[in-house]
């Protein structure tokens, strides 16, 4: 009996954990969806010509490529060596995460930048009689990436049947920026109440250009608040390579109490005047 115990035990814990998980199986499926769907539309975003399970794979590979090189480097017991999977792992999946948003943004920023000449020419296209489609392909043929790319595949769903006006909300959700958007409704809401589609195209790019003008200004005016940010988030550095060359000075920093405080306080109160200057510098014009 005593042999058969620590068995029992663990098939017990087991169908505990087992019951548990069945009892959640719904919320933790719907949040993988979740997950899912917005990680396929950051690759979408990214512009990134792969599937889901292809990134995922080439994550996992760098993470355990990168996990058996510190084996080798550090060679670690079992319980360091799993918790150093663990992180390994962790860093994978976030630093994938943050190079897909990077990547996502980058091209949300370009796109937006090329979206006023676009737009003339879109509405070029229209005021001599061009359908809506034939102009998308006229400017797609006339637009650098990411606006080629994005037009020729609002082109492409409505020759899959899809509308036009549906095909401009999915550009919208890619590429979410507040112009893609308004460009989206103009469209949606010329479609049904009628008028000059050129004339109305006109009008969008010129509050577009209105606005990567304002936007401008704001960078150039928040320019040294930005600055100042960045120096208070450079200068511990310097000070603290210099206290490291200081033996007397780097012992109390480090290995005293008092030191340990007053270092933990200084670098949050550091990090915080660089949280509040970066948010009292962004201005959304």
């Amino acid at each position: 009996m005593a042999a058969v115990a620590p068995f029992a035990i663990l098939l017990g814990a087991l169908a505990a954990i087992a019951l548990v998980f069945a009892s959640f199986w719904e919320p933790i499926f719907a949040r993988l969806g979740t997950f899912g769907t917005r990680f396929t539309r950051d690759l979408e975003g990214a512009g990134m010509k792969v599937e889901p399970q292809q990134f995922v794979f080439i994550l996992a590979g760098v993470a355990v490529a990168t996990w058996v090189l510190l084996l080798v480097v550090f060679r670690p017991g079992i319980p360091l060596s799993m918790a150093l999977l663990a992180v390994c792992a962790g860093l994978g999946a976030f630093g994938g995460r943050f190079y897909l948003r990077r990547r996502r943004t980058q091209r949300i920023a370009a796109f937006q930048d090329q979206l006023e000449g676009a737009l003339r020419t879109l509405a070029g296209g229209v005021r001599v009689g061009l359908g809506i489609r034939q102009a998308l392909v006229l400017t797609s043929e006339q637009s650098r990436e990411p606006s080629k790319t994005e037009f020729m595949r609002v082109v492409g769903l409505s020759n899959l049947g899809l509308s036009v006006l549906d095909a401009f909300d999915q550009l919208a959700a890619r590429m979410t920026n507040t112009e893609t958007a308004v460009l989206a409704r103009v469209v949606r809401v010329q479609s049904q109440t009628g008028g000059d589609l050129g004339q109305v195209l006109e009008g969008l790019a010129g509050t577009i250009r209105d606005r990567r003008r304002l936007r401008r200004r704001i960078s150039a005016v928040t320019a040294q608040g930005r600055a100042t940010a960045w120096l208070l988030g450079l200068l511990p550095i310097g000070v603290g390579g210099f206290v490291m060359t200081q033996v007397e000075l780097r012992d109390a920093m480090l290995f005293t109490l008092i030191g340990q405080l007053f270092l933990a306080a200084s670098l949050g109160l550091d990090a915080l005047a660089i949280f509040a200057l970066f948010r009292i510098t962004k201005i959304d014009p």
